[in-house]
């Protein structure tokens, strides 16, 4: 996918759009001291903060009424272009914390919901994994679990940049607090570390108003990092049929599309065959169409195989290096490679810098 592919629904971004829903709290306070009288979220953003929404939508080519949503779908740089300028507006670079801070299970919607109720806090991940997907397809969630350790990070489908930092920290600090109520507000069980994969921004040291642990910059991923042992913790909502219920409602009210998208399933092809990665040929059959036939339809959405495997591969490489592995030659050969030479010609083209370096740099004390 690109910036341009049309596959958001706009009916789950609305939730982030119609900002006056996360601070409704606030909102009648306000207005009753400035002694405000509105009646619609985009005039009571029009008064408390100057912001038009309406017209920051319309300037991003996004028509029609906040009912007007079903069925409809924007673009990434579409997004970009309303959170750009609501943050530009505000002069609140760091718009995404206080954001994801009032952000609750409400606020999203049957999908918050539907995660909540399931049985544990794997399943629980799973199912944010799995919504990801379908309705913001532009960042690729992901839970690891190893030895101890476990993790749930996010990445990038697409460039986000250069507010990349928004949607992690709008995600994050949002998971963060209802992950926080889901455990009780158990300090044993609660995050250890939370790793970002930028450098830290000027309102870096904000970030620790939000998390109760180190929160450390330039790491090789976007992650939060627990104990293993917590994938079993039965969650306190849990209730299979109202899950199972959220999650029809979900999609029955939102129609999605990003399933549907060709890069897309080919990657998460790719990613299921890791360490023996099918030729285009087969991953074709597999996705019911000829080789010449994906290679057309993959070229009309501005990609490759070719390319789409260096994402995994690259993808790969960086989590394999984050979690403690060194031996180059024996990643060269669960990307296959023919060689660590020509594994780190590819490296260094990804990353601008040799298996060698990115290593050493990754290990250096943050």
């Amino acid at each position: 996918m690109d910036l341009d592919t049309e596959c958001l629904p706009l009916g789950h971004i609305q939730t982030y759009f119609n900002i006056k829903k996360s601070i409704e709290h606030d909102a009648d306070w306000l207005m009753k001291r400035a002694g405000l009288s509105v009646s619609n979220p985009d005039e009571i953003m029009s008064s408390i903060t100057g912001l038009d929404l309406a017209a920051i939508r319309e300037r991003a080519g996004i028509l029609g009424s906040d009912e007007d949503v079903v069925g409809k779908f924007v673009s990434t740089r579409q997004v970009l272009s309303v959170v750009s300028e609501v943050i530009d507006e505000l002069d609140m670079s760091y718009l995404g914390l206080p954001l994801g801070n009032l952000m609750t299970v409400s606020h999203h919607g049957m999908a918050g919901l539907a995660a909540v109720t399931q049985p544990t806090l794997w399943d629980c991940g799973q199912a944010v994994v799995r919504y990801c997907q379908e309705l913001f397809p532009a960042l690729e969630m992901g839970i690891t679990i190893e030895d101890e350790l476990g993790w749930f990070s996010i990445d990038e489908n697409v460039s986000l940049a250069p507010i990349t930092h928004f949607f992690v920290e709008l995600n994050f600090v949002s998971f963060y607090n209802i992950f926080r109520d889901l455990v009780g507000n158990d300090p044993s069980l609660m995050p250890i570390r939370v790793e970002l994969a930028y450098p830290e921004p000027e309102w870096g040291h904000i970030y620790r108003r939000y998390f109760a642990c180190p929160v450390v910059f330039d790491c090789v991923q976007n992650r939060i990092i627990g104990r293993a042992d917590l994938v079993k913790h039965e969650l306190p909502l849990a209730n299979r049929l109202m899950a199972m219920t959220a999650e029809k409602s979900l999609f029955e009210n939102i129609p999605t599309r990003a399933m549907r998208f060709l890069p897309l399933r080919v990657r998460r092809l790719l990613v299921r065959y890791y360490g023996a990665f099918p030729s285009l040929e087969k991953a074709a059959t597999e996705l019911g169409m000829s080789g010449r036939t994906m290679r057309r339809k993959l070229a009309d959405d501005g990609t490759s195989y070719q390319q789409e495997l260096d994402f995994v591969r690259q993808k790969f490489s960086r989590e394999y290096f984050a979690r403690g592995g060194e031996s180059i030659t024996e990643l060269a050969h669960l990307l296959g490679f023919a060689d660590s030479s020509a594994f780190a010609k590819a490296f260094r083209r990804w990353t601008g810098s040799s298996p060698r370096e990115y290593l050493e740099n990754i290990r250096k004390p943050k």
